[in-house]
């Protein structure tokens, strides 16, 4: 199978300028007023203003997604070993509890915080997970359709975030010759 087969019209419309939406159909195309009707690839295409920002929309929700992968990655280490820690002094407080013939509910209390302090690292890393599955297959479409209709671009971003927890994200997308550079804080 190629790969103008595998990506549906409406996609090739997501990213044209010439697209318009209506409440009954969805997406469709202004020249027609119809959804997109054609065999492989659009021969009316304007791919120019949509695309750009299609091009810095998805490939930004990629790129934060492996930074947060990167973070929840330190952040179930961090958390694992701390939950870890807090278990293995539960585990050893309540054998020297036995020891002495005493049972105490506060052993219970440190378990759950134990367990608690482990959910929250293995939280982040399935936040992570479920950000790469939204953002990778919106990244490998675009990646098809610009391949399809000739379109090379360079896509750059660095992502921070303050101490505050304000993230910043520096963009540079260079594409037909033209180069744009946003800073979005979020």
């Amino acid at each position: 199978m190629t790969v103008t087969n595998q990506i549906e019209n409406s996609k090739h419309c997501e990213i044209c300028d010439l697209s318009s939406f209506n409440l009954q159909d969805g997406i469709i195309c202004s020249l027609t007023d119809r959804k997109a009707d054609f065999n492989q690839k659009c021969p009316d295409i304007e791919l120019d203003k949509k695309m750009k920002e299609k091009l810095i929309e998805i490939n930004t929700e990629f790129q934060d997604s492996k930074y947060v992968k990167k973070l929840a990655v330190g952040h179930m280490i961090f958390y694992g070993l701390i939950g870890l820690a807090v278990l293995y002094f539960c585990y050893y407080l309540s054998f020297k509890l036995l020891e002495l013939g005493v049972f105490h509910t506060g052993t219970i209390v440190i378990f759950a915080i134990g367990l608690a302090i482990l959910g929250i690292g293995i939280g982040s890393l399935n936040y992570s997970r479920q950000k790469s599955n939204v953002s990778s297959p919106k990244k490998n479409n675009l990646d098809k359709l610009t391949e399809l209709y000739h379109i090379r671009y360079q896509f750059q971003s660095n992502i921070s975030t303050d101490v505050m927890g304000i993230k910043e994200t520096k963009i540079k997308l260079r594409v037909n010759g033209e180069t744009i550079e946003k800073v979005s804080r979020y």
